[in-house]
């Protein structure tokens, strides 16, 4: 059997969050994208991340930064929109032997006909 996808939602990885993560498939809602976000930062996949970031707001990334030990993904509130969609989530990280949680309000839109990550929404006026 395999192992509960770090996302979440458990269900398998296989069957979850590495579809997209391998290519296979892309997430359809920006639930689902932030979710798989969220996998690809607790496996260090920089290309995904890459290509699922907005291209004007994408930082430079590399794997030396990539440190944080990510443990757990809770999704509070989750509104689709049609082209901008939003994604309030507290994900868990261990620093020291002691769990912390950063909470964000995210923002996500369709570029180019697939969800992408914007930023923070407090970053965004409406």
């Amino acid at each position: 059997m395999s192992q509960p996808c770090p996302c979440g939602s458990a269900k398998p990885a296989p069957q979850c969050c590495n579809l997209y993560l391998s290519g296979k498939a892309y997430p359809n809602t920006a639930e689902a994208l932030m979710r798989s976000r969220f996998t690809a930062y607790v496996t260090k996949n920089i290309p995904y991340l890459q290509k699922s970031w907005h291209p004007d707001t994408c930082p430079e990334l590399n794997a030396e930064e990539l440190t944080t030990d990510w443990s757990r993904l809770e999704v509070i509130k989750s509104k689709q929109g049609l082209k901008k969609s939003i994604v309030e989530f507290k994900a868990w990280y261990l620093d020291n032997g002691q769990e912390y949680a950063l909470h964000e309000i995210s923002l996500f839109k369709l570029h180019k006909k697939r969800w992408v990550y914007l930023g923070p929404l407090d970053q965004w006026p409406e």
